[in-house]
């Protein structure tokens, strides 16, 4: 066999590999063009080294010869920096997301502006003592003042208690936000013991990469993070000074202990900065703000009410009871029981012997217009307690939707960068054919010289 005769064959033979590496590659982008966390790939190829080198011993054969085509590597085509950019706004699209959920929530209890919300109480209560002031001596009235009394204070209850609830909602959820958190560090840890083994052995592992990445990206909607590449291939991943995954380990978050006085004081925590985890630390703030000017709303009017209410005189003649309300906070606000089963002890009068004499319901009707709330009217200061919730509500459905759109763009810039394009996997897939099928034909042909050399030339 002649040396050109040998070179191309060899040459030939590189060319099928290439061909047949570039449809293995296509094919496989085409079968997981639709998969989730799925990067396009593409052969590497490049010219292999020509023959010959300079030597004393070369061969007598013009300049250097090319020996075909050689699949460098099979390269994931990805986009780093875009990577970390989409990662850092998924975060923050997590805390707001967080947010919005439980201030919606919040404001699905409160029910303003609505017939069934505190507002249309305490104004069915003030409005109540004026009626009552114009009939003192009414049992009808009397019966409306005190089970209007009894609704506001239901309601108040009733307001807490849901919040408590969405309070303990907020628990469960960040518990298991931590629990999917250490999950993810579990896996991305068991995948970078795979990265590093194969990596040691000179192959690239793509799909397990893609796996890692996928995993990376659904972290950052958790949690803010930082990660590490290391030159083995693995990655270290760190929430503020605390080392969440170490190569081939992890290190577990531990679950909030709800019944410490701070379960967010442990230091694996001071580190989380976004994310859907840092979202509901900052929703149990405000849920915890929205509860403290509900328990000040209640005492407030609790207080001023009784203080009133002391000062005048029953349908008997007798001093009013000093406790028209019993209990503290919106969750402990009720009416007094002895009132509620005899009306007659409502102090309506401000005189004694004076049953029609309505001017102390008429001076407790006074009280919703005067300043007995941290400088405000009761209705006043229940009104900023809704506008400020109303704000902060808005301003979370405004920041989720400008956060949902940048990470929408950016994931459609990364999808024309890492996505798979059908149409152009067929082109190539075209290509490859087309050259193994041409390499092919140079094999047969030499097939066929080879033939006529040995079998068919005279001795």
């Amino acid at each position: 066999m002649t040396y050109s005769t040998f070179m191309g064959l060899e040459t030939a033979r590189r060319g099928l590999a290439a061909g047949s590496a570039g449809m293995d590659v296509t094919g496989h982008n085409v079968a997981n063009a639709n998969t989730p966390g799925y990067t396009r790939q593409r052969a590497v190829q490049q010219a292999s080294f020509p023959y010959t080198v300079p030597s004393l011993a070369r061969p007598e054969v013009p300049g250097q010869m090319g020996t075909g085509v050689l699949t460098m590597q099979i390269q994931r085509i990805r986009d780093n920096f875009l990577d970390g950019q989409i990662r850092a706004e998924t975060s923050s699209l997590g805390a707001w997301q967080a947010q919005n959920d439980a201030l919606t929530e919040i404001e699905t209890i409160f029910m303003e502006p609505s017939d069934n919300g505190l507002n249309t109480l305490l104004a069915d209560f003030w409005s109540s003592w004026q009626e009552l002031s114009k009939n003192a001596e009414s049992s009808p009235v009397r019966t409306m003042v005190a089970q209007s009394a009894v609704s506001l204070a239901d309601g108040f209850n009733h307001t807490y208690s849901q919040m408590e609830t969405v309070r303990t909602n907020l628990q469960e959820l960040a518990n298991i936000s931590i629990l999917d958190i250490n999950d993810k560090a579990n896996q991305i840890a068991a995948l970078n013991n795979q990265i590093v083994n194969i990596i040691a052995v000179g192959d690239q592992p793509n799909d397990l990469l893609d796996r890692r990445d996928l995993l990376l990206d659904e972290l950052a909607g958790l949690t803010n993070y930082k990660v590490t590449n290391n030159a083995d291939g693995t990655i270290n991943v760190d929430i503020g000074d605390f080392n969440l995954v170490n190569r081939t380990d992890y290190n577990s978050l531990d679950q909030v202990d709800w019944d410490a006085a701070d379960p967010w004081g442990d230091p694996q925590y001071a580190g989380i900065a976004n994310g859907n985890l840092k979202g509901i630390q900052d929703a149990m703030v405000k849920l915890q703000s929205y509860e403290t000017d509900l328990d000040i709303l209640a005492d407030s009017i609790m207080a001023a009410v009784n203080d009133q209410h002391a000062s005048g005189f029953d349908l008997n003649g007798d001093a009013g009871v000093n406790n028209f309300f019993t209990g503290s906070g919106a969750v402990g606000m009720s009416v007094n029981n002895v009132i509620v089963s005899d009306v007659n002890l409502v102090a309506a009068a401000s005189a004694v012997g004076e049953p029609g004499d309505g001017s102390n319901a008429l001076a407790i009707a006074g009280l919703q217009h005067q300043n007995i709330v941290a400088g405000t009217s009761g209705d006043g200061y229940y009104k900023n307690l809704i506008a400020r919730l109303g704000v902060e509500t808005q301003q979370s459905v405004r920041m989720v939707e400008n956060q949902e759109a940048l990470v929408g763009q950016l994931t459609n810039r990364k999808e024309s960068i890492s996505g798979v394009s059908l149409d152009e996997e067929m082109t190539n897939l075209i290509q490859y054919q087309y050259a193994y099928q041409s390499a092919a034909r140079v094999i047969t042909v030499l097939d066929e010289m080879l033939d006529t050399l040995i079998n068919r030339m005279a001795v």
